[in-house]
């Protein structure tokens, strides 16, 4: 939620300047629901393994399951079946889900911009319908269906131009979705024709006006961005030799950015389940930033090895598997000092930085303390 709501903000100004109905805004947040959602399942699974694990350690409900002979690699194992059921979500999002959601945000993005979707009528402004029609309204009520003081003026190919000036009106639908009607009342209609040499003026107390509805490009086909293929149609196509060089790096470097970022989920539970418990005593917080520190560190330099990848510059061993390589001796290592080892302490060299970094700031505000008391 918090993600979506900072880019709802640049919809909003993106949707009003392209003159599009606001309820597209929500069409578009729900196409990128899978994006955020595919960012934050990692990181909320680990704050959630974490912080419980910190939570019965505060409480010394881990001593006492570990008093009945409960140890951690006992208590690893629902918590890796919970990171499985969630690693098989990612799964369905990441390999499925977002294809088919980038590429609806995208054609909801084309269509707007062609103004398939319509376009509103700004009051106050001259407002271009099509080539040869421009219209101006002074004052629209109830929500657009009435409109007052409209100005409208158009120019056919062959030169003839008519000016419309009506007291209220308002637009109808047709059975062919092809044209609008726009229905004037108590106006004046001033037809310049040329070959007379003379204005022909009428008054009418109903006139209706048909406008053709602006034609527009079909969006493109589902497939020509690596994003937006699933992962069963990356894995058919990185290697097809109908493809340039460049294109198929692309595509193996998404798909196996889509794999390291799944197998995350099998590091998450050491990871946060060693950071998570903490010496009751000191209470600190620093697993969790180190945790977080890890998991976005993680995630970009997956993106980094994507990049390289589809550039040609490295090969996915050498790069993602590397990193998931690395991030797994970590994980394992810390969780094997913590469940194995007596008092084993995997932070302990962390706490002992911190106090050496935060040590000088804590007695110089106590010194600023006592001094004003």
């Amino acid at each position: 939620l918090l993600l979506l709501l900072e880019r709802m903000l640049r919809l909003f100004d993106f949707v009003v300047n392209q003159g599009g109905p606001v309820e597209v805004v929500f069409r578009m947040l729900g196409s990128l629901v899978p994006h955020y959602l595919g960012l934050a399942l990692p990181l909320g699974l680990f704050l959630g393994i974490l912080l419980t694990f910190r939570k019965i350690s505060m409480n010394s409900e881990l001593d006492a399951m570990g008093s009945s002979g409960i140890g951690l690699t006992r208590l690893i194992r629902p918590v890796m079946a919970t990171s499985l059921f969630f690693m098989a979500i990612n799964v369905a999002l990441v390999g499925f889900v977002q294809p088919y959601s980038r590429y609806t945000y995208q054609e909801l993005v084309f269509d707007l911009r062609s103004g398939a979707l319509g376009a509103s009528i700004k009051v106050g402004e001259f407002v271009n319908l099509g080539k040869n029609t421009v219209l101006r309204i002074e004052e629209s009520r109830n929500n657009g269906s009435e409109l007052l003081g409209i100005f409208l003026e158009r120019t056919s190919p062959g030169g003839r131009n008519i000016t419309v000036t009506a007291d209220r009106g308002g637009f109808f639908s047709t059975r062919d979705q092809q044209n609008v009607i726009l229905r004037l009342y108590n106006g004046t209609l001033v037809d310049l024709n040329e070959g007379n040499g003379r204005p022909r003026v009428l008054t009418f107390d109903v006139q209706d006006i048909t406008i053709p509805l602006p034609s527009h490009e079909e969006f493109r086909e589902r497939g020509l961005l690596h994003l937006e293929l699933t992962v069963l149609e990356l894995w058919d196509r990185m290697d097809d030799p109908g493809l340039n060089q460049t294109t198929r790096n692309a595509f193996r470097g998404n798909f196996h950015w889509r794999v390291a970022h799944t197998m995350i989920f099998l590091l998450i539970p050491f990871l946060a389940m060693s950071l998570g418990i903490t010496n009751k005593r000191s209470g600190r917080s620093l697993g969790l930033v180190i945790g977080l520190t890890i998991v976005i560190t993680y995630n970009e330099l997956s993106e980094v090895g994507q990049a390289l990848i589809a550039s040609g510059q490295t090969t996915p061993l050498k790069s993602l598997y590397a990193l998931f390589g690395l991030t797994a001796l970590l994980s394992l290592r810390l969780f094997y000092v913590r469940a194995a080892i007596v008092g084993g302490e995997p932070r302990i060299w962390l706490d002992k930085l911190w106090k050496l970094i935060s040590g000088p700031f804590i007695k110089l505000f106590h010194r600023m303390t006592q001094a004003k008391a």
